[in-house]
Parts: structure tokens; sequence; C-alpha cells
């Protein structure tokens, strides 16, 4: 190895060593001196330099940690004057994203399911996503960098699809949505990869980072590498790869079960259940966020010492929920008329306190496929078989829970449970969709048609009440999570959700002759609901597309050809209007953009015979 490479002095051992030769004990955290809390990070930040605090964090370092160290305290360290910082920041450091590579050599096979989009703008724009792949796709490259010289990159083996944007790295929850992308593209190999820098992940730390940078170290995100796993193994049948999988998800799972879980008392009946929380031990700004959680702690408040150490534990264990930030987390449903900045919002966040329904429904979704994967190799050790029965009580006892403590009967719904009031919030997101979408939906409501035809009312409102995708709430906090915006994972899981209900009982039908019908209780029927969406957000990412400059060669042109742009998929839209990008929220709304990409394929496989709208007029589907 030509050039060494850094993340800290802790982590110098585990860089040379094979990620699965570490001992299953060993604890991460954020340590470096440049890029985690101390007082380089602090001035650097708080200087104001850049207007996206996770500029710097991901900036290498030019020369070797200890120089520059020392010459940090040669500009006279945490009292250095403006000037001086930006002075030592060119001397020292290499732009942003420095060490991310894109891999240049990537295959994009023909898809011969485009072919079979039937009209000519979908199909041409598919061809497009198809390709763009190429552009997200990158390793960590190291050679540039110095003997000594740092990053904040955790380093890893293969190579990984990006967001896009300002996300120079992989996360976690969005790589679920990519794989699927990436399975639909053909490209088998580089979604194998990235569920293996997972696995490193996991035999490393313990646990998936929220993303592959030290700073998060503390925190995951939503874990969904069960699915990862399940989507690649039901389209290869790697039986080999599966093996290998299980004793890493359970380690995974043991996390969560670790130090996520909490004992909930349901207030009824005093019957006590365990269920599981986002969490996060943090007493600091986030380093990729620190003006802005600084400023939301300390900026014209009189926190006490323990009060701003809870609140930033708070925000932290936002960003770990994927849904950073949303009025889910908040006391405060609606910004207060002096509302100045969208961070005043935060001080009223309370996420550790919140049992979100989403993170207990994927949690089940794990137990209940470690129970069948499992069983599936029960022949290969006595052991297994245990396991396999632990598991499926485990999925049991989760799903007795979520039911005494989640599901609502007057809304016919499953709701987040705050430990604060100790009662479920009733409010309407689509994060009521996920048990629906794993199956973690207790079997007596699968048998009871009335019920079944009320799960989707709310949904079938909230698509009513605007002409886009599903809105991720009706609060307007100025939070990017929460009206007017609309994200493509959660249109994938609820498209996904009326789907599963509709096979469902359409299977019940065929077989029992029955006259169960999918609909909500107002007559729509889901295949209704799920193609109108389906067909919003593809409205939605393909006008956002065109208006940005996207084309066609041959089939459409610019539509104002003086722009250099070539079109941008974004990464949230906003749900009033088609073709239009989210916005609010702590930074810009990205382009690129990984997840949004692989739910159009995604879209767009399942429904041909879509017809792309003419993005100059308004765009209406009503069902």
């Amino acid at each position: 190895m030509k050039t060494l490479f850094f993340i800290s002095s802790v982590l110098l051992t585990a860089l040379f060593s094979s990620a699965h030769a570490v001992p299953n004990n060993r604890s991460y955290s954020c340590d470096s001196p440049i890029f985690c809390e101390g007082p380089i990070l602090k001035a650097v930040q708080m200087a104001g330099l850049f207007s996206d605090s996770k500029t710097f964090v991901d900036m290498p370092t030019k020369k070797p940690e200890v120089e520059v160290l020392k010459a940090f305290e040669k500009i006279n360290g945490a009292n250095a004057s403006r000037a001086d910082i930006k002075q030592f920041l060119e001397d020292n450091f290499m732009p942003a994203g420095t060490e991310v590579t894109p891999l240049h050599n990537i295959n994009i096979p023909k898809l011969d399911w485009i072919d079979d989009i039937s009209n000519p703008d979908y199909r041409g724009w598919a061809e497009h996503l198809n390709e763009a792949w190429g552009n997200l796709t990158v390793t960590f490259d190291y050679s540039n960098l110095c003997h000594g010289c740092v990053t904040s990159a955790l380093p890893v083996n293969r190579p990984f699809v990006v967001p896009g944007g300002r996300f120079r790295e992989f996360y976690y929850w969005d790589s679920f949505f990519v794989i699927k992308g990436l399975i639909l593209s053909k490209q088998f190999k580089l979604a194998e990869d990235m569920i293996e820098n997972f696995f490193d992940f996991i035999e490393e730390y313990g646990f998936v980072p929220n993303g592959a940078r030290i700073y998060y170290l503390n925190r995951s995100q939503p874990p969904f590498l069960a699915h990862m796993i399940d989507v690649y193994y039901e389209e290869t049948g790697d039986k080999d790869f599966l093996l290998k999988a299980l004793p890493i998800l359970e380690k995974e799972y043991h996390h969560w079960m670790r130090d996520r879980s909490i004992e909930v008392t349901n207030p009824r009946n005093d019957n006590v259940y365990t269920l599981n929380h986002y969490a996060v031990n943090n007493k600091y700004p986030r380093p990729e966020s620190y003006v802005q959680d600084f400023n939301t702690v300390n900026t014209g408040t009189d926190f006490s010492d323990e009060e701003k150490e809870q609140l930033y534990a708070d925000i932290a264990a936002g960003a770990e929920t994927g849904w950073d930030f949303s009025s889910r987390w908040t006391r405060q449903k609606q910004p207060s008329p002096d509302q100045v900045e969208n961070y005043e919002m935060l001080r009223t966040i309370n996420t550790a306190n919140i049992i979100p329904i989403d993170l207990n429904s994927l949690l089940w979704y794990y137990e209940r496929q470690l129970s069948t994967w499992y069983s599936m190799f029960h022949r290969k050790s006595k052991e297994f078989k245990k396991k396999s029965i632990y598991y499926r009580q485990q999925a049991k006892k989760r799903l007795d829970a979520m039911e005494e403590l989640m599901w609502n009967d007057d809304f016919n719904s499953f709701y987040d449970f705050n430990l604060t009031s100790n009662e479920q919030n009733v409010e309407y997101t689509p994060a009521t969709l996920y048990p629906i979408w794993v199956g973690a939906f207790p079997e007596k409501f699968m048998k009871d048609k009335t019920t079944l035809s009320k799960v989707f009312d709310q949904t079938e409102e909230a698509l009513q009440k605007y002409p886009g995708i599903l809105t991720t709430s009706y609060y307007n906090t100025t939070l990017q999570w929460d009206w007017p915006n609309g994200w493509p994972p959660l249109t994938y899981i609820a498209i996904q959700s009326l789907r599963q209900v509709e096979l469902l009982l359409n299977s019940e039908r065929n077989s029992n002759d029955s006259n169960i019908v999918a609909s909500t209780s107002q007559g729509t029927s889901f295949n209704v609901l799920s193609t109108v969406l389906a067909e919003r957000y593809a409205a939605s990412a393909f006008c956002g597309w065109i208006n940005t400059g996207g084309s066609i060669p041959g089939v459409l042109e610019k539509l104002n050809s003086s722009t250099e742009d070539a079109g941008h998929m974004f990464e949230k839209f906003d749900v009033n209007t088609i073709g239009l990008s989210g916005s609010q929220g702590e930074y810009v709304s990205q382009i690129g953009f990984g997840w949004t990409n692989a739910v159009a394929l995604w879209v767009l496989n399942l429904w041909p015979n879509f017809t792309a709208p003419d993005c100059t007029q308004t765009i209406v589907y009503d069902f």
C-alpha cells in the first residue's frame, strides 16, 4: 500500500486489518481531532466560511494530521481570527470530496424491459436514468493523500452509489431504494458490493452508521439491510450469500435491541412491552450541521447545560430517523408567529420519547426474516432451528405490542406512540403504512373486510388534498420532512402497501369465490390509488428533469435551448405542483438523485403504458 491513510489514531489499526478480524466488542465514536468535536471543528464552523457545515468535514487534509494540529496552534487556536482560519484551510486542506473518485469502467447494459415502455418520452427518459448510474457510482480513492493525511471518510473496499449533491458518500436507508434500481438495471455486482460494504461496517462497528463518514459513527438510520438482502436473494437465489448474511444481520439486530430498545407501559392495563426508538448518545452539535445545531441550542435561549445536552441528543436521534427533520419528533407542530429561523422548531424536538411505527415495523421484518431464513438452513445446525423459533417468538411479541400500543380502532391505522403524553400521536404520515408494507399486520385484521377497506382511507384523503405525490405530513413546520414536501422512498412504500393488500385480497377472492373488494370505504379501488400515485410520481420526476434542461435526442427537445443544464432529478418534490422540487430544511434541495432515479425506474417497469405529460401545462391525475 503505497499511500498511508488515517482517520484517527484509534482507527489506524482497523484500517490495515480485515474487517472480519475485528473483535465484536469494539466500540467506535467520532474521535478525530479535526473532524469531530474539538477546538478546530468549532473554530472553523463558527467562522462561517461555508454556507453548508458539511463542506469542511468533507475536506481531506493536504498535510499530515500532526502538522495540521501544529498549524492550528500557530494561528492562536480557538482564538484565531476569521482571516487566519481561512488561510489555515487553504494551506492545510483539499476541496471537499477530493477522495471521492467516479468509477469510470462501469458497464451499462441495455435493458429489454425499457423497450416495453410504450411512450417514447418515458422510454427515452428511462434509458437516461439507467445510464445515470455511471454518474453516481464512485469509490474512495486515497492515492492523492500524503502519508499521515486524514479524511473523514470511513474506508470501504468496494464501489458504491452516492445520492448526489452534497452527499459524497453512501447512506444507509437510501441504499435500499438504490439497490432496487440497480437490480432493475441488471447491476447485480454493484448491488452486491453495496450490501457487502454494509456487512463490513457491521463487522467493524457492530452496526451500520448513518453514512460512510466518521462523524456518523454515533448513529445509524432506519434498518433496511434485511430488505436489501431479501431483494438481492429474490433476484439471484444465491443461498451462499444468504447464509453468509445471517450472522451479520443478527449482529445488527442485536445492536438495535441492546442500544435502542425501551420498555413501554400500556396506559390502559399496565402491561409492559419492549419496543424500539431512535436515541443517540450525543452532547454536541453534529459536525456536518454544526452551525445549525449550535444556533438551535444556544442562540437566544437560556437552556441549562443538561437541557442543551438533551437537545443535542434528540437532534442527532432525529437525524438517525432518516426524517431529519419532521413534526413527528417535535412537541410543537406549527411555527410560532415570530419565528425567524426554521431551526427554532427543533427546540421542541422530543425524538427519544417517540416510539416510531416505521422503526418497529422494520425490526419486526428482521425478526420474521431471520426466523424464515434460519429455518431454511435448519439441517445445517440444531442451533439454526433454535434461532428460527426464537425470532418467530420475538416477531410475535413485537406485533402484539404494536397492536396494543400503536393500533387505533377509530382510524383503522397504526400510529407512533408518544412516551411524553403516554398516548398515540394520531397524525397521518406515510409512516403509518410501514406495517402493511412489511406484512406486520395482525391476521385478524387481514380477515376483516371492513378494516381492510379503511386502512387506506387516510392515504386517499391525502392524495385528494394535493395534485402531487403523497405529502409527508399536514404540518407546515418549515422542516423538510413536512408539508409541502413529498419523498420518493415514502411513495415507493405507499404504492407497495396498496399493491400488496390488493394482491392479498384478490388471492382471497379467487380462492374463496367471495365478494372481497380491494377498495377504500369510499369505493376507490386500491389499484386506482396505486396507479394514480405512480402516475403522479413519474410525472413529478420527469417534469422536474424536463423543466431543468432534460432532453431526449431525436425525441424531446429542451424546453429552453439557451440553458446549459442537462436536467436535474430532485431528492424530494413539492406536492402542490407536479414537477417542482421540494424545499425547506437545513440544506437546499439536492439533485442527483439515487433514490429518486431508482423509484422512477421501478414505476416505469411496473406501469410501462403510462403516457408522459406535457410539462408546460397544468397536470392533474384524478381518481
